[in-house]
């Protein structure tokens, strides 16, 4: 699952300069989001304490808050831009409700102590992060006991069709987008931890577009091209090669209104602490709000 050659500067840069694009074009992101607050749902438990990584600009943070309303919630994300976004969009906090605090750092690195959260959740962050993996070992090292690990990430078969439109341009573009994972190796991943019941399942989603171009913006508005193109002059937006990939999808993806079409496969992954594997270090949550 590592994905070392991920640049954590060029990710925060690029979350920060499309917060305020991200909500207009985030329509994917925000039914995952919800079909991941259905997972929290099915597990019937009541956490009283939530950390959400990679906040962004705080829809799934919402979601959290109206469904779990006396729970404390720290929304977490590296790029300050996304911060500053979902701290305004909160809306107002009456007396019986929990606290909201929020948090700027790297999810590799929680700076918070272990043990911490009953509820420890992300969505659609886990592929933005450099290793995966260590990632995983931190949301499990601050999860309390009982608690629930939950998250969502893009899986192996988003973006099928523009890579290999890319491998057909020429074969060294092939690589110029980040590898995601597949359910067997993100199962192999939580199995690897001390975690109870894990369980990964995906959903396959196509989205339609009037070209590639429009796809192109898309993942622009997002801030997804940035993060998820590896470092090259011109990344997608050369105009030869973006000419290119227009008659590619025309000849190999188009639909039967004129239109190209894009996969997105969203894994959702969860698993509970096994107590008696685990023993916390500290009882102090220390957080640095951003604010």
């Amino acid at each position: 699952m590592t994905t070392s050659f991920i640049d954590h500067s060029r990710v925060r840069r690029a979350f920060s300069h499309a917060s305020g694009s991200y909500d207009h074009h985030a329509v994917l992101q925000r039914e995952i989001a919800e079909r991941l607050l259905n997972h929290a749902l099915c597990a019937k438990f009541e956490p009283c304490r939530i950390l959400d990584i990679g906040c962004g600009t705080g829809y799934y943070t919402r979601l959290l808050d109206k469904q779990f309303k006396k729970a404390d919630i720290i929304a977490l994300d590296l790029a300050e831009g996304m911060l500053r976004h979902c701290r305004k969009s909160r809306g107002r906090r009456l007396p019986w409700h929990g606290k909201r605090q929020y948090c700027m750092a790297d999810g590799s690195y929680l700076p918070f102590a272990d043990a911490s959260f009953d509820l420890v959740t992300s969505n659609l962050a886990m592929q933005w992060v450099a290793d995966p993996a260590l990632l995983l070992a931190e949301m499990r090292r601050v999860l309390a006991p009982g608690g629930l690990m939950l998250f969502s990430t893009f899986g192996r078969r988003t973006l099928h069709e523009l890579r290999q439109s890319l491998v057909r341009q020429q074969r060294r573009f092939g690589g110029l987008l980040i590898p995601f994972p597949d359910v067997m190796s993100m199962g192999n991943a939580l199995s690897a931890l001390s975690v109870e019941v894990p369980v990964v399942d995906s959903d396959l989603f196509t989205l339609t577009y009037s070209n590639t171009m429009a796809l192109v913006r898309e993942l622009k508005g997002l801030g997804a091209s940035a993060a998820a193109i590896r470092q090259r002059p011109g990344g997608l937006y050369g105009r030869r090669l973006l000419r290119q990939l227009e008659d590619d999808y025309r000849r190999h993806y188009a639909t039967e209104d004129d239109r190209v079409y894009a996969s997105f496969e969203a894994l959702y992954a969860q698993a509970w602490h096994r107590p008696e594997a685990f023993q916390p270090k500290g009882d102090v949550i220390p957080v640095h709000p951003a604010d």
